[in-house]
């Protein structure tokens, strides 16, 4: 923004979207020593393909484990569980690159991203955040409060995506745009078209939840995963009594450790009554134990 705060390339058609600024900066700032502007584009190579390559990894392992082997309850030996993985790697990576066609209809590449990552995200982080420090939340509460936060900032997200898309999205107050001008624009950028105005897309109803800036769709499903598991939870809640303290965050009282002293106290016995009735906890869940569920049978049975 320093430097392009009285030359703006958008207006003055020098680049289309966001994302191509920095490139054009780079080019600017560097182009005229040799190699640095190839050593920018292959690091940002890099940086994606890494990236790509763990996430197609992880994919394909965590669905070759609990989708494969767990959720159908199927055996493969090593060879050909190895070569499963494989095949759902190459899989992935033929979806991702489908999906790279429908990228050049969104506003920008950091602002999609950022937005899918806090549509998914949020949920997740409100599940574990339920699991860790709710002792009496329960599985129906998890789940209908991840689903239904998932559902309401997809809603926001495509909903802002559409907007945008029928020209009714304003964003001034939500995420104002900083001010800009072309006052000092080299005279060569002065030779462009200046763009027809389209009219609203009158037929789409446009709502005040579509202007919400995608930076906080993260923030605003969690919050939502938290509070209706917690009311959802409130209907049944789980015996804190029963439940293993190590499922609890250690954490849980400093939490609240501005509040009144009645509600530390009464938040200290809680969490102090937590697994106080539970029962024969296996020897093999001590300190440094290993988790039998990710063990093969045959191991189990020499163990």
């Amino acid at each position: 923004f320093a430097f392009y705060h009285d030359c703006d390339p958008i207006t003055t058609r020098q680049v289309e979207k966001k994302d191509q600024i920095f490139p054009l900066f780079v080019m600017q700032v560097m182009g005229d020593y040799p190699g640095v502007p190839g050593l920018f584009v292959a690091g940002v190579f890099s940086g994606a393909l890494s990236t790509v390559s763990s996430g197609l990894n992880s994919l394909a392992a965590v669905c070759l484990r609990d989708f494969i082997q767990s959720g159908c309850s199927i055996q493969l030996t090593e060879t050909r569980a190895t070569f499963i993985t494989k095949m759902l790697a190459v899989a992935f990576g033929i979806c991702g690159y489908g999906v790279v066609f429908a990228v050049k209809y969104l506003p920008g590449v950091l602002e999609a991203a950022l937005g899918i990552f806090g549509i998914v995200g949020g949920p997740v982080l409100g599940a574990f955040t339920l699991g860790m420090f709710f002792p009496f939340a329960n599985s129906l509460g998890a789940f209908v409060g991840t689903f239904s936060s998932l559902i309401f900032t997809m809603w926001m997200g495509f909903g802002q995506t559409v907007a945008k898309a029928a020209q009714t999205y304003d964003g001034a107050r939500w995420s104002p745009k900083m001010p800009v001008s072309t006052e000092n624009c080299p005279l060569a950028w002065y030779n462009y078209t200046v763009r027809a105005t389209k009219e609203p897309f009158t037929p789409f109803t446009h709502l005040e939840l579509y202007e919400v800036s995608y930076m906080w769709f993260s923030a605003i499903a969690w919050a939502w995963c938290v509070v209706v598991g917690i009311l959802i939870s409130l209907f049944k809640p789980t015996n804190h009594r029963r439940l293993d303290r190590r499922l609890i965050c250690p954490a849980l009282p400093s939490l609240f450790a501005i509040w009144p002293r009645r509600v530390r106290d009464w938040i200290k016995n809680i969490y102090d009554e937590i697994g106080a009735d539970l029962e024969d906890v296996t020897k093999s869940n001590g300190p440094g134990a290993v988790n039998m569920g990710y063990i093969g049978e045959k191991r189990k049975e020499k163990m």
